[in-house]
Formats: C-alpha cells, sequence, structure tokens
C-alpha cells in the first residue's frame, strides 16, 4: 500500500452508501481483498482502514500498551462498532447507521485520505475542523518547515 492522501467531495445515498474514491481503491494491496474496516473516529469522523494497514495498526497497539488493560480498552472502544465492509462492484462502501449516526453525516460527505487509513467526514463538519485548527496547524507547520 502507497498511502492515502487528497480529498473527494461525495454524497451519501438513502441505503448509506458513498461512492469510494477510485484513487484510493487502486492503493488497496491484493491482499486486502477490497475489504475495509471502519471504526468511530477520534474526531467526529469514520476511520475507514484497508485490512492490512488495521492488522498493522492492532500490532502497533499491541506493542505501544501491551496486552493488559490498556489494550483492553482501547480495543473495546475501538471494535465494539467496528464494522468489516467490501467496496462493491461497483466501487461503493457501504457504512453502518450506527457510524453514519455517529459522525453525522447526511448528504455531502468528504473522503479524505490520511496515509494508511481514510476517514470519512460531514463536508460542513469538516470545513469546520479545517478553520477551528487553521492557527494550530500553521504554527506546526512553521515549526516543521513544511
Amino acid at each position: 500500500m502507497s498511502g492515502f492522501w487528497g480529498s473527494y467531495r461525495n454524497t451519501l445515498d438513502s441505503k448509506g452508501r458513498i461512492n469510494f474514491p477510485a484513487k484510493f481503491r487502486k492503493n488497496l494491496i491484493k491482499e486486502d481483498d477490497d475489504t475495509l474496516i471502519l471504526v468511530r473516529g477520534t474526531e467526529r469522523c469514520i476511520g475507514v482502514f484497508p485490512l492490512s494497514a488495521w492488522n498493522h495498526t492492532i500490532e502497533d497497539i499491541k506493542q505501544k500498551v501491551g496486552t493488559g488493560k490498556e489494550f483492553g480498552i482501547v480495543s473495546r472502544r475501538l471494535m465494539y462498532q467496528a464494522s468489516e465492509q467490501k467496496v462493491d462492484k461497483q466501487g461503493r462502501l457501504n457504512l453502518p447507521a450506527n457510524l453514519i449516526e455517529y459522525a453525522q453525516l447526511e448528504g455531502d460527505v468528504l473522503v479524505v485520505g490520511y496515509e494508511n487509513k481514510i476517514e470519512i467526514w460531514d463536508h460542513d463538519k469538516y470545513q469546520e475542523y479545517v478553520e477551528t485548527t487553521e492557527s494550530a496547524y500553521l504554527k506546526i507547520a512553521e515549526d516543521l518547515d513544511i
């Protein structure tokens, strides 16, 4: 997998599906078998992990926090509403109702590449996020000289 970047505006249909961006589909590896793991994001969005990235993320969490109480807290939080979905032959991705509700999605959504994962946001809420984090971003970008 070479990573995901960029954003794609999309529309959530009445059945809770979006068109999964073709450029993102091309970055899925054969082992992913078009399988994605959807979870509640740390912000009001849906986190989308290709299967291989999800497995790597779980192993990374185990390495960082061990397999004891902290792993239990994190894994329960991540997995209690996790959903395994496949991109269908028409390139659509089904979003479960509980995750749609959590991310407050309706109508226009933004599918955003975020390195090894993807986030699905309500379009307007993402714009609000960008505006409210602008000064922090500029400070970090300046410190990093990017």
